[in-house]
């Protein structure tokens, strides 16, 4: 198994999301809190009902999400919101997480907005649909500004891995990161956004 794989189901929520970038309210920032997947307290826990799979070993996008929902004041944690998501549909074919249902725990309190998924823009696009084939790196800024959060995919030992996008200064990104646990830029360790994001996925206060 790859170390930091993770399993996530980018393309996973064919439903075709409806939101606007004129629904979303402009909120400030709020402050992220760090979560490791590879924390004792749940790195062992099965991801979903895999028999395989933990969320240490695993479960990069389940913590990204931990921490956006944290931010914006549901009380959780990545054990807390994998046994949610185990037990409400929250995966696919055992562990590939729903984007749409990791924020349905909390209950309408938090939505999630699809930006960008690679290769399926042509299948997918329609009139309400903010949407782009490679988003600049602009759109995620103006997200952050916004007061909206990022989950971006970037490869880490070649595997799937997703970190939040959590602000910016000009166009240094600033990211905290599930494998390790810390905070950092995205440029220091996965390189420019370019380079480095493959998909993105948009959280926001309702």
């Amino acid at each position: 198994m790859e170390r930091g794989r993770c399993r996530a189901l980018v393309a996973s929520v064919l439903a075709i999301v409806a939101w606007g970038a004129g629904s979303l309210g402009a909120f400030a920032a709020p402050p992220v809190p760090t979560f490791s997947q590879r924390s004792l307290q749940w790195s062992k826990d099965a991801l979903g009902s895999d028999r395989v799979d933990t969320i240490g070993s695993a479960g990069c996008a389940l913590t990204a999400v931990t921490m956006v929902t944290a931010a914006y004041g549901y009380s959780t944690n990545p054990g807390m919101l994998n046994r949610w998501l185990t037990a409400n549909g929250g995966y696919l074919e055992n562990d590939l997480l729903l984007w749409r249902q990791a924020a349905a725990a909390t209950q309408g309190s938090v939505r999630w907005k699809w930006l960008h998924v690679p290769g399926m823009v042509s299948q997918l696009r329609t009139d309400d649909q903010d949407i782009e084939d490679l988003p600049p790196q602009s759109v995620v800024e103006a997200q952050l500004d916004g007061g909206r959060l990022v989950v971006a995919e970037v490869r880490l030992y070649g595997g799937m891995h997703f970190v939040v996008i959590t602000g910016h200064s000009g166009h240094t990104l600033y990211i905290n990161d599930p494998w390790y646990g810390d905070r950092t830029t995205l440029q220091a360790r996965y390189g420019s956004y370019r380079q480095a994001v493959h998909s993105a996925q948009v959280y926001y206060r309702s």
